[in-house]
């Protein structure tokens, strides 16, 4: 008996063993939630608490069952997964209370959920409902209206259980509202901001299912426009402009904010006046897109105003006032501190103005370098605030900041800062610069490194100067730009400057310095030798053209002369006696003509010109010919009373016209340089019939010469004697002193041709 009852306990513990493990798998098998979706189809949704099962497979089972017993007694619908959903469809009616199974496969076997009980009417999920229109309300402005109507037909006693929840939406702000759905077809949204884009968004529910809405139906409209009800946001920026009396005026400003706007500006309309004349700046119509405009304006006090226009009207206007360029301005506030919070951020904090009663105040900030009007940003702050977060800036750059107090339409003074929302190390280091050196020491002068190359403030310099491989510095305060290195050593010292900021340090290129040279500055000396060489190649070529002439003078071209006859008779040049002999050798009269030739510096030649006697078998005498050299004679003389004279051993024929010679002023020349071979004298106890020409250095006259012979009277052989050339072979000269006369024969003709000096 003992022996029958051992085997029945163990199978009974392992009965139970077993139940415990499914017992177990089943609570790792879960069914969440069954929705009726629409009134034609049951969705269920489960999860698994346990991922090492190896479920390959699940299989749903729906059935209906008693509301009250919740036993199942028909099947609705059987469907197979592998997800964690699935549908089973159609169904008659959501009427019914519902018993759901969920098995799931698995290598070692099926694995079974609990069921799940649940009522159709309370699963029931609706289909969105349908906007057929959405426009403007006829009779109530700023509102809109919406028409609508639900996908499904309802009995009239299940429409009561319908929901409708309506949420329309504008700038990030929402506004919902739930109501019955059947109560109205027609809905109307009120209170909605003039010229806003809005969003309306509809969808419903069965009151017995509150857990589950329908999906949203949505829709975008825009209401009508009204005139904006604010002015824009109004600022300056005054810089000296080029001309006199004039100042360079920017206006800034920011667009009306939502949502006084109403709309969509179109323009901006900007103006100045003066308040001491009629004087009217305008920046015309300005486009939407532009939020600046820059006038010049005179320095007297300035009114200005600025309005926005959209399609329904014109803003108020924003007003400011320009203050005269000796008027006061009002203190600024004062910077309690600049706090950097991150990369990006920067706290600034401020106290108002002793016994001074702001009406707002001004937040401006712009990076370093200031490029132009428009990189500045600003920011208008109430009469209560005392701090300022600016945000989107950048780490390493410096940014000038400012707080500026309002006072009604005038600005104060501001007070401005530099501040980094994170420093770094300076991008180069300051050029040095050598001022002075000497047998010991060197004098060095640095500019300071540009804010937007340091990245950071400057908390000191080092000065480096190394020789022969030794290296020194000596380091100073942020603030000192000279320093003396003195107690050198003689040589050449390679010297730079470094800048150091909180990070980092930069070093700025290194001179090379020599040292030991008293009062020597090396580099004027270069220049000088650059200035002493630029002159010595420079002074040729400015006299080139001078040395050229002085070395090769220009040579007239005698072939271009007027003078068209030309001999090739050898001219004899004689040198002239002085004026002593000269007065022994002339007469009187002639000696007062040469007199006034030194005087005046004529080139006296005394020419006459005759018709000898001769035979009718005697060749005609040859007449006197010059183009450069005109006789005169003195006007008192008649063309009758020629007599005999001789000049260079030749014979002349008077013309029967004299013309008076012409006179050239010429410089002196000397008694070597005459161009007339002999001088000669006449005597007569007629009038002074002895006229002279001027003959110039540069052409001497065309004689002719003629070959003939005439006797001489006595009184003139030994005047003619004394002046006869050296030169006698071509020359007979025959004076008969019984006879009271001289016979004077030339041989051969010759001609004085021109001489171009």
């Amino acid at each position: 008996m003992s022996q029958m009852k051992l085997p029945q306990a163990g199978l009974v513990l392992w009965m139970c063993v077993m139940n415990r493990v499914l017992d177990t798998a089943a609570a790792a098998l879960l069914i969440t939630q069954c929705v009726i979706m629409q009134y034609t189809s049951i969705t269920c949704s489960w999860k698994t608490a346990d991922h090492h099962l190896n479920i390959s497979s699940y299989t749903l089972q729906i059935n209906k069952a008693s509301c009250e017993t919740k036993h199942s007694f028909i099947s609705v619908g059987v469907c197979n997964t592998r997800g964690s959903n699935c549908s089973v469809h159609p169904i008659d009616s959501a009427f019914h209370c519902f018993c759901v199974d969920l098995l799931a496969s698995t290598p070692n076997g099926s694995i079974h959920s609990q069921p799940y009980f649940f009522k159709g009417v309370n699963a029931v999920k609706l289909s969105p409902p349908e906007i057929k229109d959405l426009k403007p309300a006829e009779r109530r402005p700023g509102c809109l209206q919406v028409d609508w109507r639900m996908a499904e037909i309802f009995p009239k006693n299940e429409k009561v259980y319908i929901l409708l929840q309506m949420e329309y939406t504008t700038h990030n702000q929402t506004r919902s509202q739930t109501i019955q759905a059947f109560s109205k077809e027609t809905l109307e949204l009120c209170d909605l901001h003039p010229g806003s884009k809005y969003t309306v968004r509809l969808r419903a529910q069965d009151s017995r299912a509150h857990a589950h809405w329908s999906l949203w139906t949505s829709i975008d409209t825009t209401t009508a426009e009204k005139a904006p009800s604010a002015a824009p946001r109004l600022w300056r920026l005054i810089q000296p402009a080029e001309e006199a009396g004039k100042r360079r005026l920017t206006l800034l400003w920011k667009p009306v904010s939502w949502p006084e706007v109403n709309g969509v500006v179109l323009s901006y309309s900007a103006s100045c006046r003066s308040d001491l004349g009629s004087s009217q700046w305008t920046c015309g119509t300005v486009n939407a897109s532009r939020h600046s405009c820059i006038l010049t304006v005179s320095d007297d006090l300035c009114h200005c105003s600025l309005t926005a226009t959209n399609s329904a009207g014109t803003s108020p206007p924003a007003h400011i006032s320009i203050p005269a360029h000796t008027q006061a301005e009002p203190p600024p506030p004062r910077i309690i501190s600049v706090t950097p919070l991150d990369d990006t951020q920067i706290k600034v904090e401020w106290r108002a103005a002793p016994n001074q009663s702001e009406s707002g105040f001004v937040v401006q900030w712009t990076s370093v370098p200031y490029i132009e009007p428009t990189s500045l940003h600003w920011e208008h702050m109430n009469e209560t605030a005392r701090s300022f977060i600016l945000t989107g800036l950048l780490p390493e750059i410096p940014y000038n900041l400012s707080v500026v107090s309002l006072h009604g339409r005038q600005a104060g003074s501001d007070m401005s800062v530099i501040a980094f929302t994170r420093e770094g190390a300076p991008s180069v280091g300051p050029d040095v610069t050598v001022l002075k050196t000497s047998s010991s020491g060197v004098l060095l002068k640095w500019d300071p490194v540009p804010l937007e190359k340091l990245h950071g403030f400057i908390h000191s310099y080092t000065v480096i100067y190394s020789i022969h491989g030794k290296e020194k510095s000596v380091k100073v305060e942020a603030h000192v730009e000279l320093i003396h290195l003195s107690e050198l050593t003689e040589g050449t010292y390679n010297i730079c400057v470094m800048a150091h900021t909180a990070v980092g340090t930069a070093a700025g290129p290194c001179q090379m310095v020599v040292v030991g040279l008293e009062d020597v500055q090396v580099i004027p000396i270069l220049l000088c030798a650059l200035l002493l060489c630029f002159l010595i190649l420079i002074i040729p070529v400015c006299l080139r053209m001078r040395i050229k002439q002085c070395l090769c003078p220009t040579v007239p071209d005698p072939s271009k002369s007027s003078l068209s006859i030309w001999s090739n008779t050898k001219l004899y040049q004689h040198n002239l006696p002085s004026t002593s002999t000269m007065s022994s050798i002339l007469p009187v009269d002639w000696t007062t003509i040469y007199q006034d030739y030194v005087e005046k510096d004529y080139v006296p030649v005394q020419v006459f010109t005759s018709h000898a006697p001769h035979d009718s078998n005697e060749p005609e005498a040859k007449t006197y010919d010059s183009t450069s050299a005109i006789t005169f004679l003195d006007p008192k003389l008649s063309p009758a009373q020629a007599f005999h004279t001789h000049l260079l051993n030749q014979s002349y024929t008077k013309p029967d016209h004299v013309i008076p010679a012409g006179y050239k002023e010429d410089p002196q020349p000397s008694s070597d340089h005459l161009l007339f071979d002999s001088l000669f004298s006449c005597k007569s106890n007629e009038a002074d019939l002895c006229g002279y020409i001027h003959v110039s250095q540069t052409y001497t006259p065309v004689i002719k010469t003629i070959d003939t012979y005439r006797t001489l009277d006595l009184n003139e052989c030994p005047h003619f004697l004394q002046v006869l050339p050296k030169d006698t072979s071509t020359t007979m000269v025959h004076c008969s002193i019984n006879n009271e006369s001289c016979d004077t024969g030339v041989s051969q003709s010759h001609s004085l041709q021109p001489n171009k000096t």
